[in-house]
């Protein structure tokens, strides 16, 4: 039900004509497409059982002009499929979302000998009746790494959302003798509640800054995620000591 409504799925053969505008596409090759939105939308991903036979390529096109000022801006995903060489394969694209479920669409690949690509979707997987992947938010240095569980709110959902498209780097410095802060490329909307941080806490603080606390302090601050049990020790043992470069991304369970 949910994702009759989410997923549009368009399958488009090498004769279709439906490449992605501003882009053309090679004689042979096919497409598909998917619909998406910001704010929760499905993200895709597409795995090929054997990449020597054909190779994938992703663009992605908003619908409106001034999505930028759109709350819940819808887009296009489109994977274009071109062959390498002549054969049979598989391929799973996958289908996550943590508002609108997520699958796993198995699909047939067959190149012929002009290098014609046809594909023929096999099963679609309802995850979600199965086991559902759970996001972790891991953040790394030179000296290591730390994992984190995301909270329960709509700024951590933006967040894993963000680095779902791809991680970020971060410049962190210490401020106050209990936080590493660093000004994030994008804006979340923020979810400000009283509370005392404690070592792990991984924070939003006025919507575009992320604190990653080592020790204790209280405030009206938006939580984002947290590394169980950490102490001050485990954290500056990663963080270290003056500036820093944090690697940020997000990792899925099976």
């Amino acid at each position: 039900m949910t994702r009759a409504i989410i997923l549009l799925l368009t399958l488009c053969l090498a004769l279709a004509g439906c490449a992605a505008p501003g882009k053309s596409k090679a004689e042979g090759a096919a497409q598909l497409s998917f619909h998406s939105f910001d704010g929760g939308g499905p993200t895709y991903r597409v795995q090929v059982d054997d990449p020597a036979i054909v190779s994938v390529d992703k663009s992605m096109r908003y619908i409106k002009k001034d999505h930028a000022d759109l709350d819940g801006a819808g887009y296009d995903v489109t994977f274009t499929f071109t062959g390498l060489k002549r054969g049979t394969t598989t391929m799973t694209v996958e289908e996550r979302s943590p508002i609108a479920g997520n699958f796993d669409h198995l699909y047939e690949v067959r190149v012929d000998e002009a290098l014609q690509v046809t594909l023929r979707e096999l099963t679609v997987t309802d995850l979600d009746r199965t086991a559902e992947p759970t996001a972790t938010l891991v953040m790394e240095t030179e000296r290591g790494v730390l994992y984190a569980a995301f909270a329960d709110n709509s700024s951590a959902v933006a967040l894993r959302d963000r680095l779902s498209e791809g991680p970020i780097a971060l410049m962190m410095a210490d401020y106050g003798h209990f936080e590493k802060t660093g000004r994030l490329p994008w804006a979340l909307e923020t979810n400000d509640e009283e509370i005392t941080t404690a070592p792990g806490d991984v924070i939003l603080y006025k919507g575009d800054q992320l604190a990653i606390y080592y020790d204790e302090n209280t405030w009206a601050l938006t939580p984002l995620a947290r590394v169980q049990n950490a102490t001050r020790e485990d954290m500056l043992a990663v963080l270290g000591e003056g500036d820093v470069t944090v690697l940020l991304y997000i990792e899925w369970s099976e």
